[in-house]
């Protein structure tokens, strides 16, 4: 019976410190969304993106053109209207353009894994330090209004479900934390689901 007394009492204690206690919460990924910054580097990536579908477009057309020239060169191998030895050097000239067109695929496959793992790699990079930025500001605002927590409202558990189910408005400081985010950026920076002006 003292054993269930002592954990009531734990729980009592613990209640009452929590409810003395200023927790603030805010949502990380409206903030990182709606991070002026955020949208900068998506731009980058994204103009990287197209830089190497550009490249890729000319590699595969490249490699069309010359397999348009296999084409021709096996028709032209099998054509009984020219000479035999016309016909041998189709075919020198077909195995020639078969390696050439092999070695471009190849190279467009490597061009392709390694530009994708670089692109990976800077929009990972770019993601840390722009939540490292959010966290910094959450934490110096927190300081300045003399928040003693500060939680994530859209964190979730291993299995998907919200770990916060209710937040009142009033202690939810996302909008707050913007504004300093974005101070001094002049474009408005829309809300989630909505278009930009």
């Amino acid at each position: 019976m003292k054993k269930y007394i002592g954990i009531v009492a734990v729980v009592l204690v613990s209640h009452v410190g929590w409810s003395e206690s200023q927790i603030a919460f805010v949502d990380m990924q409206d903030l990182f969304t709606r991070f002026y910054k955020t949208q900068l580097a998506q731009d980058q990536i994204r103009q990287q993106a197209d830089e190497m579908k550009l490249e890729q477009d000319i590699m595969k057309n490249n490699i069309e053109e010359i397999r348009t020239e296999i084409e021709q060169l096996r028709a032209d191998s099998r054509d009984a209207i020219l000479s035999a030895e016309v016909r041998s050097n189709k075919r020198v000239l077909l195995e020639e353009k078969l390696i050439e067109m092999q070695g471009l695929e190849q190279e467009m496959n490597e061009y392709e894994k390694l530009r994708k793992q670089q692109i990976d790699e800077q929009n990972t990079r770019m993601t840390k330090k722009l939540f490292d930025e959010i966290q910094d500001q959450i934490v110096m605002y927190s300081k300045e209004e003399g928040f003693d927590a500060v939680i994530d409202r859209t964190a979730q558990s291993r299995i998907g479900i919200n770990v916060i189910a209710y937040v009142d408005s009033s202690a939810d400081i996302t909008e707050l934390v913007l504004k300093n985010l974005n101070e001094g950026y002049e474009q408005v920076v829309p809300m989630v689901g909505e278009e930009a002006q």
